[in-house]
């Protein structure tokens, strides 16, 4: 699907290894956010100031032959598969220029009767980026039951110190799933951030300097 949209020349070459772009492309993002025109609504914001520049998208020593995939800014007509493709690789594009999602880690500890109960998860303080992506903002991860991890906390609203309100306890039943199987590309994603899964501050500072890798 990818390679259909580069023949149309709406993308950049798909069969790459990398998520990084060269410095050099930098002065080129303007023409690529304007050329976006079904996108207008997210590139006006960041077009109108200094657009935002990072490490962790334009990284010369994480390029090869070919840098990540991006939209050429050429508009043309594509099916119902290719839109769907195209629009991923849109949003994620215009988000690295977005700012942070900034959240608050939150703990609510509850009681009913003597029954004390205990809810963590995030309350988002700025949307950022997340703008891109309004479904994921709403998506409450906690679903995810006995895998969910610090990171894939729920969504929560906000609580005031002393809050009371009606409740109606349910009961679901769940069973865990099993971790993922590792893609491709989820396995080389891993690797270059093996470093963050060690414990030893030695080793783990070795492998930072490596490029996390093992």
């Amino acid at each position: 699907m990818v390679q259909a949209l580069y023949e149309k020349k709406v993308v950049t070459y798909p069969r790459i290894d990398t998520t990084f772009l060269p410095n050099d492309m930098y002065p080129k993002i303007p023409g690529i956010l304007q050329g976006l025109a079904d996108y207008s609504a997210f590139t006006e914001p960041i077009l109108g100031k200094k657009i935002r520049k990072s490490t962790k998208v334009f990284n010369d020593n994480k390029v090869t032959d070919h840098h990540a995939i991006i939209p050429t800014g050429e508009q043309k007509p594509l099916g119902s598969d290719e839109h769907k493709v195209y629009d991923i690789i849109v949003r994620r594009f215009i988000a690295t220029f977005y700012p942070d999602c900034k959240v608050a880690k939150t703990q609510v500890n509850a009681e009913v009767e003597t029954v004390k109960f205990v809810a963590r998860g995030k309350e988002i303080l700025e949307e950022g980026w997340r703008v891109l992506f309004p479904k994921e903002s709403k998506k409450d991860t906690s679903d995810d039951d006995e895998e969910t991890n610090e990171d894939d906390e729920g969504i929560l609203p906000s609580f005031e110190k002393g809050e009371r309100g009606p409740h109606e306890p349910s009961f679901i039943e769940k069973t865990t799933k099993p971790p993922k199987n590792y893609t491709e590309a989820s396995l080389l994603r891993a690797m270059e951030t093996a470093g963050k899964q060690v414990d030893d501050e030695e080793l783990r500072d070795l492998m930072k300097a490596n490029d996390e890798m093992p």
